[in-house]
């Protein structure tokens, strides 16, 4: 009896240690999520902390860049160029745990979608005579230039043979229908009839999706492959070599008549010089600011594209990538 009673109390015993042990074990796998959880969230918490302290840092040089804009409205508004303060790299500027620095880009040196259709929804015949020679010099059909007219004006009657309309996309699988609108991004041209498999890649950094359809292109800013596409006898080499003359010289052009008046753009003849002079300008006012903030050895870029107009700057579009 006395040994069968040792026996329950023995076994008891282990019962209860293997329990205490269990509980511990319980115990100590519940303390450790515990403390993964707060893990993860004190550097999610961290994490969510550095992304809005790099987006106030951005804006504070959105801010910065757009006064200098509105400085040079102000100071020198007749004629815009590289040489300006607003186009000089801002130098990093150290923040804790990290440093700001960006750049101005003018998008107003390169050739406007929403110029193809006027504010009356009329098609721009010198802006679609300028466009064509983009696409053919960079290898494209001119007939291109049809379907992107047809993206934005508000008919639904093709342009011409390559014009594509709501019933061309409705045929295609997962097809984006014509917005009838202003491009908002050049990237759009990737739905367009034409520009399947990345032919806009050719094209598109030439290309600005600027939200005045009035604006012009400055030729201080504009590319050798740009304004050499205004003819066909102009070289782009012997274009690139005279603007890289004139930026080492620090010279800009006062007025577009400055720009007929030298080679190679002199053999240009006087009625095409006609058709370009309404497309052409010395003035900038569609701007792109390119912001890097780098915090904890983590580079967030934000692009923001700024408007000037009547003195005054707003932001049309951000966009933010993290690295």
């Amino acid at each position: 009896m006395k040994m069968k009673k040792a026996i329950m109390i023995k076994q008891q015993q282990g019962i209860a240690l293997i329990t205490i042990l269990v509980m511990v074990a319980l115990a100590t796998i519940l303390a450790a999520t515990i403390a993964k959880r707060q893990a993860a969230t004190a550097e999610s918490t961290a994490y969510l902390m550095r992304q809005n302290q790099s987006l106030i840092y951005a804006k504070s040089a959105e801010a910065f860049f757009s006064e200098l804009l509105v400085d040079d409205a102000e100071n020198a508004a007749e004629v815009d160029h590289l040489q300006e303060t607003w186009a000089q790299p801002m130098p990093a500027f150290p923040v804790e745990d990290g440093y700001v620095s960006g750049i101005i880009q003018d998008e107003s040196g390169k050739f406007n979608l929403n110029s193809l259709v006027t504010a009356e929804g009329t098609v721009n015949e010198n802006a679609k005579a300028w466009f064509e020679l983009i696409l053919k010099r960079a290898g494209l059909p001119a007939q291109l230039s049809e379907a992107v007219i047809d993206w934005q004006d508000e008919n639904e009657i093709p342009s011409g043979s390559m014009g594509a309309e709501s019933n061309y996309y409705q045929g295609l699988p997962n097809a984006a229908l014509p917005p009838n609108a202003k491009f908002h991004s050049v990237e759009e041209l990737k739905l367009i009839r034409g520009f399947e498999e990345n032919k806009y890649k050719l094209i598109e950094s030439y290309l600005s999706a600027a939200p005045m359809q009035d604006s012009t292109v400055n030729i201080n800013t504009a590319s050798a492959f740009l304004l050499a596409s205004m003819d066909e006898k102009l070289d782009v080499s012997a274009v690139q070599q005279l603007l890289d003359q004139r930026q080492a010289n620090l010279e800009h052009f006062s007025n577009v008549s400055e720009l007929w008046a030298l080679e190679p753009f002199a053999q240009v003849e006087a009625a095409k010089r006609n058709v370009f002079n309404s497309l052409l300008g010395v003035q900038s006012n569609y701007f792109k600011a390119q912001i890097e903030v780098v915090l904890s050895e983590r580079k967030r870029q934000f692009s923001s594209e700024l408007v000037r107009r009547d003195k005054q700057v707003y932001v049309a579009y951000r966009s933010m990538a993290l690295f």
